[in-house]
């Protein structure tokens, strides 16, 4: 696969207008971050020098431990939890240890797009399971006709759309899968979950019945501002942890002692995580309210940090054919960048909830050049 990545091509327009540009695409507004955790790096920037211990690998091991029980009440040994250098990283290595070249990985689209190319690199033979809108974005099965995949990678709660795994998910999968298939989620937004208590594949009660091997992969740069300091983890069964830990001796370099205690920090801090489910509401209700405004139709929120919603027939008064071509448009005439989503049967178009106040002020400033419908 030699398609560049998506957001990698954002970040360059948008460094090219210097600023010029309105962001609602990658954002620019910094999450809230306890002045504490900015006071322990500062006072402890030489751990950044060490490399990691057995003893902290598993003090953070127990940090996200308590984290899923807290938070999902799951109950996952920290011998079965890997710490990685990031989410692609954790995902690399997953699909390094537990996918072979002609098996079959069925992905959701949208979803989080990493996951598919680093399969593609594994020559594997993807498969695409389209969300359906009218469905709460459950994955739509009727064009699957293989067999039980090797893996599903599921993307809940999901980037871009915001739908949250639900049972009917669940059972909907249930029925292409067997003993041999594993369920990956990439739960990266799995605490902003807004209207409902947070739920994880690790946990065997939301599982319920399911013979599927489960791994989830937690990742939270997205979620604390503190950059590749962020440390993911991924859980899962004891033999495919254990090809996984070992493969990451080959496969990066250890980890920093400082890298580590600060996002157990993060783990541990509960209230941060409920200050944020109070954050990102707001941001995305005021979001929403201005999108509608411009003429957008924004689908419901329950989850996440984007506002999606279907490509508009028409901007700037004339038609358009795709969410690429309408994120086009939208930045070369308006400096407006957004990200395109476009699936063989619907397109959308997402937007960013990281804003500043002016950012909002500027574009609800271009309802009259718009000229959506």
């Amino acid at each position: 696969m030699t398609t560049r990545y998506p957001f990698a091509l954002i970040k360059e327009k948008l460094a090219a207008r210097r600023g010029k540009a309105l962001d609602f695409a990658i954002g620019r507004r910094r999450v809230p971050m306890p002045g504490y955790i900015d006071e322990w790096i500062r006072a402890n920037v030489g751990l950044a020098m060490q490399s990691a211990s057995a003893v902290e690998t598993r003090e953070f091991s127990e940090a996200a431990s308590e984290l899923l029980s807290r938070e999902y009440g799951a109950e996952v040994d920290p011998a079965l939890i890997v710490p990685a250098p990031g989410g692609r990283a954790a995902m690399s290595a997953f699909l390094a240890c537990a996918v072979e070249p002609g098996q079959p990985v069925c992905v959701t689209e949208p979803g989080y797009p990493a996951f598919a190319r680093l399969a593609a690199h594994r020559h594997a033979l993807i498969h695409e399971l389209e969300l359906d809108p009218h469905r709460g974005f459950a994955p739509d099965l009727t064009s699957y006709a293989g067999g039980a995949p090797r893996v599903i990678a599921l993307n809940y709660p999901n980037n871009p759309t915001g739908a949250v795994l639900s049972a009917q998910t669940i059972s909907c999968l249930q029925s292409i899968c067997d003993s041999k298939t594993v369920l990956f989620n990439d739960a990266t937004y799995a605490p902003l979950v807004y209207d409902e208590q947070p739920t994880s594949l690790l946990n065997s009660e939301v599982r319920g019945d399911s013979p599927s091997e489960v791994v989830e992969l937690h990742s939270f740069a997205k979620l604390v501002p503190i950059g590749p300091i962020a440390v993911s983890f991924l859980a899962g069964s004891a033999a495919t942890m254990h090809g996984i830990s070992t493969y990451s001796e080959f496969a990066w370099s250890p980890l920093s002692v400082l890298q580590l205690k600060t996002t157990a920090l993060c783990l541990r801090d509960a209230d941060r995580l409920q200050s944020l489910r109070e954050f990102f509401p707001n941001q995305l209700q005021q979001l929403r309210a201005t999108l509608k405004n411009l003429g957008f139709e924004p689908y419901p929120s329950p989850s996440g940090v984007y506002a999606i919603c279907p490509t508009p027939a028409q901007i700037g008064g004339r038609p358009v054919a795709s969410a690429a071509q309408a994120a086009e448009r939208l930045m070369d005439e308006f400096d407006l960048a957004v990200v395109p989503w476009d699936t063989p049967r619907h397109s959308y178009l997402r937007f960013a909830s990281m804003y500043q106040p002016e950012d909002l002020e500027r574009l609800a400033d271009l309802r009259d050049r718009l000229q959506l419908a």
